[in-house]
């Protein structure tokens, strides 16, 4: 067989990717249509299921049945409507556009009651993709019907010519189905022409590809393959054409270059051992940078233990300040200054000693000592301990806490750290000023067994990069410059929310400022506010 040429090899790949790339678009686009084509007619007839409720409505309150034989029937003599019918809540037909349907029980299985009773219990409320179904008819041409449910509205049950109970929530079905035989025409000449449309392009591209082939390639490639032999047989001589300046066209130079890079060849060799001693000296520099690499890794592991031995050195005298403010807070008047103020030294020094232990645990699993907290109070706390400093002298801080707020089962000093983190974090985010808006909200869920408080910390700084918004919470990652941050606020933060039972999302706008969220669940039985104070979910 004699061997295929480069131009065949080039074409009927292309020709098989032009063939699967027209029949997947063909399918894709058909599918596609056909999807269109059905939802606008599953629109249509639910609109039309609508529609001959609303007309038939009145005269049912009327129990003008002959009036609604009428309208059925001139709905049903419609082109394209195959059938319109009515039943009761037991699947008797009562009223059709067919009279001979009319008095007929279907079965609960037919394709009009299938949806409502597929389930143990017969549904009240159907969802439009379940109110529209598509079936063959007996003509063999598929068929879209649609129902619209009758409910037993005030004016049905408080009519004078209606025995049904108010609590009866449903009184029957309407029925409509419409013939899919013109679109399905539609759709199947739709997919012909662009089958053949499909077919004439790619033939006429393949032929095009096999002309600008043999122009632009088969020619010079074989002008380059008769001088190869006559290279192979020792003449030098050769020459081509150099004057393209595609890939040819330098395959050519190249090739008329050999020669002279033949003779270059011993030159480039005595250069080798130049070239491996450079390449040996960027490997040596190479180790040298993954060699300090390692060593600052041991810097900050040997950091890590410094910091745990200070923090560990730090107790002594704390539990000295913590214990003298006792004694001296138990000498002062009750309601003295210095008293209140002794007790401010006593709790930031507790707490001091809170996040010192949180440094010596941070890679064990603590548990924190919860106990029933009025929220808001530790809010009030923290905004105190930070609204006077410099930081926040350009920062408004803005209060919009819910009334009547229940106690929340936490660990105060740990909340406290992790609102003082935020607030710390927003004053930075804002170098220029802002606003910083402390909100709590009590969302309910449906029976209340899902009660939780939600806490939102909203800036108006600089925003969070997208990328970066995912990583926020990772220890020891940080946006800060060096020597401003350790990236272990949030991720402590992170770590006492979730055991805590709740959770802390993060959300920004570059240039307009983030959100973070914390939710924590409410353990126990605590007295709700009355509903007008609850806010919900969508406030």
């Amino acid at each position: 067989m004699p061997a295929i040429g480069l131009r065949l090899r080039l074409v009927i790949p292309l020709a098989c990717v032009l063939i699967a790339y027209g029949g997947l678009y063909t399918y894709l686009a058909v599918r596609a249509q056909r999807t269109e084509i059905l939802n606008e007619a599953t629109q249509s007839t639910l609109r039309l299921a609508k529609t001959a409720r609303r007309t038939t409505r009145h005269a049912m309150l009327r129990s003008r049945r002959e009036d609604v034989h009428e309208m059925i029937k001139e709905i049903g003599a419609q082109k394209g409507i195959e059938h319109v019918r009515i039943f009761n809540k037991e699947g008797m037909i009562m009223y059709s556009a067919d009279r001979r349907e009319i008095h007929r029980v279907v079965d609960r299985k037919a394709e009009a009651c299938f949806q409502c009773h597929e389930a143990a219990k017969p549904l009240t409320k159907l969802t439009t993709s379940k109110r529209a179904r598509v079936f063959d008819s007996e003509d063999g041409h598929r068929t879209l019907a649609a129902i619209d449910v009758i409910y037993n509205e005030p004016s049905c049950s408080n009519a004078s010519c209606h025995v049904h109970p108010p609590e009866q929530k449903l009184l029957g079905v309407l029925d409509i189905g419409v013939s899919l035989e013109d679109a399905d025409q539609r759709i199947a000449k739709s997919a012909q022409r662009a089958v053949l449309f499909g077919g004439l392009s790619t033939f006429v591209i393949c032929c095009l590809a096999a002309f600008l082939i043999h122009r632009l390639v088969n020619r010079p490639v074989g002008q380059i393959l008769d001088c190869t032999r006559k290279v192979a047989q020792g003449d030098l001589s050769c020459t081509l054409d150099t004057g393209r300046d595609d890939e040819i066209g330098v395959l050519a130079r190249s090739f008329c270059n050999m020669t002279a890079d033949l003779r270059k060849a011993r030159i480039e060799q005595s250069n080798w051992s130049q070239k491996l001693a450079a390449e040996v000296e960027h490997k040596t520099r190479d180790l040298k940078l993954a060699q300090a690499q390692v060593m600052r890794s041991d810097k900050l592991s040997s950091v890590g233990l410094l910091a745990a031995g200070v923090a560990h050195e730090l107790n002594s005298p704390l539990t000295g300040i913590l214990t003298y403010a006792h004694l001296v807070a138990q000498k002062l008047p009750d309601e003295s200054a210095e008293k209140k103020d002794m007790h401010v030294i006593v709790t930031q020094a507790e707490r001091c000693a809170t996040i010192i232990r949180q440094l010596l645990d941070f890679s064990r699993e603590h548990s924190p000592e919860k106990k029933h907290q009025d929220l808001h109070t530790v809010l009030e706390q923290a905004i105190a301990l930070v609204e006077h400093q410099a930081r926040f002298h350009n920062t408004k801080i803005e209060r919009d806490f819910a009334p009547n707020l229940p106690p929340v089962l936490m660990d105060i000093g740990q909340m406290q750290q992790v609102v003082l983190n935020l607030l710390v974090n927003a004053s930075e985010a804002m170098p220029e000023g802002g606003v910083l808006t402390v909100a709590t909200r009590w969302l309910t869920q449906p029976g209340g067994d899902a009660d939780s408080i939600q806490m939102t910390f909203r800036d108006t700084g600089i925003g969070i990069p997208a990328e970066n918004i995912s990583r926020v919470f990772d220890p020891f990652f940080t946006s800060k410059d060096v020597g401003k941050g350790t990236g272990l606020g949030l991720a402590v933060s992170y770590g006492i929310i979730e055991r805590h039972g709740g959770t802390i999302v993060a959300d920004s706008t570059l240039g307009e400022g983030s959100v973070f969220t914390i939710t924590l669940p409410l353990n126990g039985q605590v007295d709700r506010p009355k509903s007008s104070e609850v806010p919900t979910r969508e406030e």
